[in-house]
């Protein structure tokens, strides 16, 4: 199939792309500058030179796609009206990547044990409250002719198989501990980190 991939040069939308290019998809990435397309391209992917803010490229790229996945970023309602409206009636797969700090409580790391799904009712931080409504707007589509899917990774690890090998998140987390200076150890690993390679199979998953 013909799969248009946003953030196809990041972390995670690297490692999607080159695993729906493992099993056998033609897959097209949005990327921002030449380097990251030259980069892509040696990938197996065909680079799309552009930014979140071209509407009438994302639309035109999603018009010629077979599934859309947005891995580029989850709060950004520009591009993803472009890409909906670009899908509306086709029929087609739109996988959003968003995250799984909408259901974040402040149990400041003791274990909680609540459990989270599909029909659960969420009561989202001011910090997410429009990350919510966008994967609700998202959702909304189920009935216009579109296929929507929303992934919500938690924090992810390991080595990337795209052009970014490393996440920065874990990065800025550990630079935030050591400019403090606190005296601490780890004295468990909490769920609430996930496996790439794992996050990279979920989104072919999703539509088959």
């Amino acid at each position: 199939m013909k799969v248009f991939c946003t953030g196809a040069s990041g972390y995670i939308g690297g490692s999607v792309a080159a695993h729906l290019v493992a099993t056998g998809h033609q897959v097209t990435g949005l990327v921002r500058s030449q380097e990251k397309a030259d980069a892509v391209r040696a990938r197996g992917i065909q680079p799309l030179l552009g930014t979140l803010e071209d509407a009438e490229r994302l639309a035109q790229a999603a018009h010629a796609a077979d599934i859309v996945v947005n891995a580029a970023s989850a709060d950004h309602t520009g591009a993803v009206a472009a890409l909906l409206g670009a899908l509306a009636g086709s029929g087609k797969p739109f996988i959003h990547t968003s995250g799984s700090s909408i259901i974040g409580t402040r149990a400041r790391g003791h274990r909680s044990e609540a459990i989270f799904d599909e029909s659960t009712p969420i009561t989202p931080s001011p910090a997410r409250a429009a990350r919510v409504a966008l994967n609700d707007r998202i959702l909304s589509c189920r009935g216009k002719g579109c296929r929507p899917v929303i992934i919500c990774p938690s924090l992810i690890y390991g080595l990337g198989h795209g052009v970014e090998q490393h996440t920065t998140n874990l990065r800025r987390i550990f630079d935030t501990l050591l400019q403090l200076r606190p005296a601490f150890r780890v004295h468990a690993l909490q769920p609430g980190v996930e496996d790439l390679d794992f996050q990279s199979e979920a989104h072919p998953c999703a539509v088959e």
